[in-house]
């Protein structure tokens, strides 16, 4: 009697633990660091937005109003301060809310991001405007 109470005790617990392991939620991953980078303006025309630190990479999620044709540019730098890449959005001439990626394959990934706007001056871009943003 007592070796059947035992083992449906056993059972039992068994049973528990299985439970427990099939139905604990997983462990919820952290979310990669944000930061904002400083308005950006030309007269009426302005671009806002975030980056998004990653490992290897950062996420330029932005917002341009544009009254003329801008283009919004982002280089990372590493913890030295060396360069590492750039990209940009296409030209907007209108509004707009996107994101593009800019490369920082190397270990700690980009520690700044240096932002800036140009306009369409007679085909050239031209610089109106710049901004650091740094990781949070």
């Amino acid at each position: 009697m007592f070796k059947s109470i035992r083992r449906a005790m056993a059972a039992a617990v068994a049973m528990a633990a299985l439970a427990t392991l099939t139905f604990a939620a997983p462990a919820a991953q952290a979310a990669d660091p944000r930061s904002p980078f400083p308005i950006l303006t030309y007269g009426q025309s302005y671009a806002v937005g975030w980056i998004r630190w990653h490992a290897r990479s950062v996420d330029v999620d932005y917002n341009i109003k544009a009254h003329q044709c801008l283009l919004l540019q982002a280089t990372t730098y590493n913890a030295r301060g060396d360069y590492m890449s750039t990209n940009n959005s296409w030209w907007v001439c209108n509004d707009k809310s996107d994101t593009f990626n800019v490369w920082a394959n190397a270990p700690g990934g980009a520690a700044s991001v240096y932002i800036t706007i140009f306009i369409d001056d007679d085909d050239k871009p031209r610089l109106v405007d710049e901004g650091w943003s740094y990781r949070p």
